[in-house]
């Protein structure tokens, strides 16, 4: 038996495995790739075609960013059918793309990708990925904004190169079972994402279909798996009420994952309802939310962030689409969408900070820390240096580099903020006063180094002190 050794965290692993066991890095084959964690071609049929599914143009491997507004994960509020009709071809490279007639961002790309466009033809698919290995930190999207179904946010651009991935739907009260044998059917379909299929679904057999669930589905060798990794290593039911138990934290916004499979060609996650999807919340508040509701879901998203974190991971990708406000009587707050999740500290030793060790501005470029953009692997502090650019926006309605395209200038924007933080707070927020809770945290986080664990209960304290003033309480039901 060939025993071979991860590139990631150095575990050993045997030559048939395609993922490391100990930190579910995909692991690269003896052909000649050039990118170790694009897809293998088994779990990448020959597509010819490119569909984009009402959402912007991505490059990163499985492209998580959605556009789908008033996006449920437990609600049918979007509903996408998914029909030839509504496929588009994408056209040469010096044309606009659209869908339905809107303009959409286009992608500069390099003579190689144009060559692909040109032979394309129309796929059935939910997922439009475009790979050029050459330049990959200069690839970017045009500058002309995307919307769906009249939505004011602009979308973030990504820019990671990756090959292309087709994604059918499954009909309607198909059943899937899982690795606990457990039924689920497949009831209805919700929408399409960049990052998989979402169904609302049922436990079958079933008496009575009180309640649902989230089925989501994706490509079976696609960045799905990486969030079935952490849900299995990191985030158990039973481990996370003990975590909750043991830090008084009754309000914990992690995801409740109640079980997973593949099916056919598709890999599969169920979750229990998460609620509302936030950026279609702030889309219907005019891309700005109140600067109560941004604390209050910052503390809540603090406390996710800390139990990631001493699990081992980090988030990776922090954005208002990966976040849920399920509007009961607590108004629990998740955050969900793992495919970038990163196991920073396996066994308990820290990686160390390698600049280009992985692909460079992986995730969605607006939010994302400069070590990503630099293509170190993300840590700590690249999870609140995020959750403070998506502060900023919620408050502000955009960030110093929202109408930017390329990911390296992005990152040199970035970086200038900061260095010169009280001047750029200052021009986010013209006339108006730079609220104290968000100038005190982005002074500690962009202090912060690489391997340093971040005192929560600072940051904690930092933002619930702006709440506190005006008679909120952490704990408190969110109202938006």
């Amino acid at each position: 038996m060939v025993i071979n050794f991860c590139p990631e965290c150095g575990q050993k692993a045997e030559e048939s495995f395609k993922f490391c066991p100990a930190c579910g890095f995909k692991l690269p084959k003896e052909e000649v790739v050039s990118d170790p964690q694009t897809f293998p071609e088994s779990a990448a049929p020959k597509v010819t075609g490119i569909y984009l599914s009402e959402t912007s143009l991505t490059q990163s491997p499985t492209t998580r960013k959605t556009s789908a507004r008033k996006c449920s994960y437990g609600e049918s509020a979007v509903n996408v059918a998914i029909t030839p009709e509504k496929l588009n071809v994408m056209e040469p490279a010096a044309s606009p793309l659209s869908v339905h007639g809107r303009k959409r961002r286009r992608l500069e790309n390099t003579p190689t990708t144009r060559k692909s466009a040109r032979n394309t033809s129309v796929v059935e698919s939910a997922l439009i990925v475009e790979r050029t290995p050459e330049n990959k930190e200069k690839q970017h999207l045009a500058s002309s904004p995307a919307s769906l179904h009249g939505s004011k946010s602009k979308n973030s651009p990504r820019v990671r190169g990756v090959k292309s991935v087709k994604i059918e739907p499954l009909p309607e009260n198909e059943i899937l079972t899982d690795t606990q044998s457990v039924k689920w059917r497949l009831a209805k379909f919700l929408l399409a994402w960049n990052t998989g299929i979402l169904y609302k679904a049922y436990k079958t057999p079933s008496t009575a279909e009180e309640q649902h669930y989230i089925a989501k589905l994706d490509a079976k060798d696609g960045r799905i798996f990486t969030e079935q990794n952490f849900f299995q290593r990191a985030a158990k039911k039973t481990v996370v009420d003990k975590w909750k138990k043991s830090h008084s934290c009754s309000l914990l916004g992690i995801p409740d994952c109640v079980g997973f499979g593949v099916h056919k060609s598709h890999r599969f996650l169920v979750f229990s309802a998460l609620g509302q999807n936030l950026q279609s919340i702030i889309d219907e508040e005019d891309g700005k939310l109140p600067e109560k509701a941004v604390f209050h879901i910052a503390c809540r998203i603090i406390n996710a962030l800390e139990y990631i974190h001493e699990n081992e991971y980090v988030h990776g990708d922090i954005t208002a689409e990966n976040i849920f406000v399920n509007q009961n009587e607590t108004s629990e707050v998740y955050l969900a969408g793992y495919y970038f999740a990163f196991r920073y500290c396996p066994g308990g030793e820290h990686v160390t900070y390698r600049e280009g060790s992985r692909s460079l501005h992986e995730g969605t470029a607006e939010f994302i820390s400069v070590d990503i953009h630099k293509g170190a692997a993300p840590s700590r502090r690249s999870d609140l240096e995020s959750l403070g650019y998506c502060m900023l926006k919620w408050l502000c309605g955009s960030l110093p580099w929202s109408e930017l395209t390329n990911a390296n200038t992005i990152m040199e924007q970035k970086k200038r903020f900061k260095t010169n933080l009280a001047e750029f707070l200052e021009q986010s927020f013209r006339q108006g006063k730079v609220p104290e809770g968000l100038r005190r945290y982005f002074e500690y986080v962009m202090n912060l180094d690489y391997e340093e664990k971040p005192d929560y209960v600072v940051v904690r304290k930092t933002l619930s002190c702006a709440l506190t003033k005006i008679g909120i309480f952490p704990d408190d039901p969110v109202h938006i």
